[in-house]
């Protein structure tokens, strides 16, 4: 029953419209003022067209350009959302993901397909793991998470690991198309974008802070390989707008919501 209750409580507060725009609504000042450049940062790129070695700016309303502004905001909400611990980041994260299966799958891009599946389930198992929390945090609700720290031994098993999966990754879309006939045309560094991002996933549900932000700064920079290569404007802008995001979240990770008094208890791994 208890586990009954953990779940309504965190689908609610992820998913009901009373909350999901109440936490932007509560984005003021100069968190407001940031959550708007980097929408802006968007929404300008959805008007960049490259053509014939130079830069054009003009509407181009492509099925393909559409669904990439759709996955670029509420991209942008989501990690502005968790950079501030706010639970309703996995409803705007769900959507997203939707939307950039799409734009990969257009691109051949299947690390990103299968990234973005992963991201899915990995939503909702943020959402159990946060309610949780917040459940035990003396029996009373909060608006925010608690970040946890990783030890020494963590970090060497968690590289480990990277190296690992990259490899084994790489070799696999190396030789398995998704669907179609057509191969990955990048392998080596969707598979790098993909395995980074599959393991900050894992530590964000678990609530590690500065470790999971380290591993989206480096994704981030493999994303923006990826994206120029494979030139898609929106999706560079919104990997420029990540990338800026994950700094700020590595500081409120780090230094806003570590429980200094817990750390110890709280460093797993």
């Amino acid at each position: 029953m208890e586990n009954k209750g953990i779940w309504r409580d965190g689908l609610v507060r992820a998913f009901h419209p009373k909350y999901l725009f109440s936490d932007l609504f509560d984005v003021s000042g100069g968190k407001r003022l940031y959550l708007l450049f980097l929408l802006a940062i968007q929404l300008v790129s959805f008007f960049v067209i490259f053509s014939n070695g130079q830069f054009h700016l003009q509407v181009n309303p492509t099925i393909i350009n559409m669904v990439s502004l759709l996955a670029a905001v509420t991209g942008v909400f989501s990690v502005v959302l968790v950079a501030n611990g706010r639970i309703t980041n996995y409803f705007w994260g769900v959507v997203e993901s939707l939307a950039y299966i799409y734009v990969s799958f257009d691109s051949h891009l299947y690390g990103e397909v299968y990234l973005n599946l992963f991201f899915i389930t990995m939503d909702f198992i943020g959402i159990y793991q946060w309610s949780k929390a917040d459940h035990q945090k003396d029996q009373k609700r909060t608006e925010k998470v608690i970040s946890r720290a990783m030890s020494v031994r963590g970090w060497v098993l968690l590289t480990i690991s990277i190296l690992i999966a990259w490899w084994l990754l790489s070799q696999f879309l190396l030789r398995v198309p998704f669907i179609t006939p057509q191969l990955d045309p990048h392998p080596y560094v969707d598979s790098m974008s993909t395995v980074l991002q599959v393991f900050a996933m894992i530590l964000m549900a678990f609530r590690f802070g500065a470790s999971q932000w380290t591993l989206w700064n480096i994704s981030h920079i493999a994303e923006l390989i990826l994206w120029t290569v494979n030139f898609n404007p929106v999706m560079l802008a919104l990997w420029i707008a990540f990338s800026i995001n994950s700094i700020y979240g590595f500081y409120v990770w780090t230094f806003k919501l570590t429980d200094r008094s817990n750390h110890k208890k709280e460093a797993a791994l």
